[in-house]
C-alpha cells in the first residue's frame, strides 16, 4: 500500500526565532520588505539542524494596545506562515525573518492573506535581485 505524499503545514518551536543576538542582528543589518498590512526583515544568519529559516511574529503595542488583539493578530500571523510556508521563495542559504504587523486595528484574515501573500512576493523579487547582483 502506498502512502499519499502530502505537505506537512507545520511551524515547530524550532523555527521559531528565539536568540537575542539574531534579533539584534536582524534589526541592526537586516534588509527588509514592506506590503500593508506586514512588513519582514530578514537576513542571512548560520543556523543549526539544517534549517531553512527561523521566524519571528511580532504585532507591536503601538498598534494594538489590547493585549488579546496582539495574541489573535500573531495567532493569525502563525496561521498564514505555516498554510504558506513551502510558497516562500528558496533563496538557498539559512535566513533569519521577523514577521511585523504594521496595523492598528484587527482585520478579518482575507484581507491578511492578501497582504501577507503580497509580501511573499515583493520578497521574491528582493531576493532574486540581491542574489543576481552577487554573482
Amino acid at each position: 500500500m502506498r502512502r499519499a505524499f502530502f505537505m506537512r503545514y507545520t511551524f515547530p518551536k524550532i523555527e521559531h526565532l528565539t536568540k537575542k543576538e539574531h534579533f539584534d542582528d536582524i534589526h541592526t543589518h537586516g534588509r527588509g520588505v514592506k506590503a500593508f498590512p506586514f512588513s519582514l526583515r530578514y537576513m542571512e544568519a548560520e543556523l543549526e539542524d539544517g534549517l531553512k529559516r527561523k521566524v519571528a511574529i511580532v504585532a507591536p503595542k503601538r498598534g494594538l494596545k489590547k493585549a488579546v488583539d496582539r495574541n489573535k493578530m500573531k495567532r493569525q500571523m502563525r496561521e498564514l506562515y505555516r498554510l504558506n510556508k513551502e510558497k516562500v521563495f528558496d533563496s538557498g542559504v539559512q535566513e533569519i525573518w521577523s514577521i511585523r504587523y504594521l496595523g492598528n486595528r484587527l482585520n478579518d484574515y482575507a484581507f491578511l492573506e492578501a497582504g501577507y501573500l503580497k509580501l511573499l512576493e515583493a520578497y521574491e523579487e528582493q531576493r532574486k535581485k540581491e542574489l543576481a547582483d552577487e554573482k
